[in-house]
């Protein structure tokens, strides 16, 4: 679990141009090279990983992992591209039907693989709208990421994305400390929390928006946070 969080700490210092800490940086490489080759050691036949070695291919692990090493190889660290084509098609397999007898929790989590995915540059559009169209159902956290999957996939009709966003902007909360979001229920199927769903807009409206006004306080609501 440190893999993804050493990987983006990794980035920061070479988009902060950060040179003063160099055994810090050292010892992140270092990490980050580790952290690699284990998950090298640990990925199961069927292309996924357990959230430990015994575990059965638990398809949010795997695609968690996924985006890790999607992360790692675009800021330049070796990886081997058949580990993330096999993760890509164990995830492929794990898709879910969208109809009403499917959980809310499970759409939530397709959302998640679909971003996934589309992140390793294998886009499911088809998957995608069938989320989209089922987006009164998702949590707010699970809109954000279909807002990015849209983005990944790079149309010229943004009308999908300026919904989602809307929508999305309908539910923020705005408060001293800055604004943020809240879920109607906590999603401990999928990890979720409302400090998660807060970043999950931030880093949708980072890369759709980028000049919105409301992205420095959502990010000093997450500073007061930390």
């Amino acid at each position: 679990s440190r893999f993804l969080p050493n990987i983006m700490a990794f980035r920061s210092f070479n988009q902060l141009g950060i040179t003063t800490q160099r055994d810090l940086r050292t010892e992140l490489n270092r990490q980050v090279q580790f952290a690699i080759q284990r998950l090298y050691a640990e990925q199961k036949v069927d292309g996924g990983w357990g959230w430990f070695v015994q575990d059965a291919s638990n398809p949010l692990v795997t695609a968690y992992a996924l985006i890790g090493l999607v992360e790692a190889s675009e800021i330049g660290f070796a990886v081997d591209p058949n580990v993330i084509e096999r993760a890509i098609q164990f995830i492929e397999g794990q898709y879910v039907s969208t109809g009403l007898n499917t959980p809310d929790w499970q759409l939530d989590r397709q959302a998640f693989l679909v971003y996934a995915v589309a992140q390793a540059g294998r886009p499911n559009v088809a998957r995608t709208t069938t989320l989209f169209d089922e987006r009164g159902r998702l949590s707010i956290y699970s809109r954000a990421l279909l807002t990015m999957t849209f983005h990944l996939i790079d149309s010229d009709d943004n009308s999908r994305i300026d919904t989602l966003i809307s929508g999305i902007f309908g539910n923020a909360i705005m408060s001293a400390n800055g604004v943020h979001w809240e879920e109607d229920e906590r999603d401990a199927f999928n990890w979720n929390t409302d400090t998660r769903t807060t970043a999950m807009v931030l880093k949708a409206l980072v890369q759709v928006q980028p000049q919105n006004e409301l992205i420095p306080n959502v990010v000093r609501w997450l500073m007061v946070s930390r």
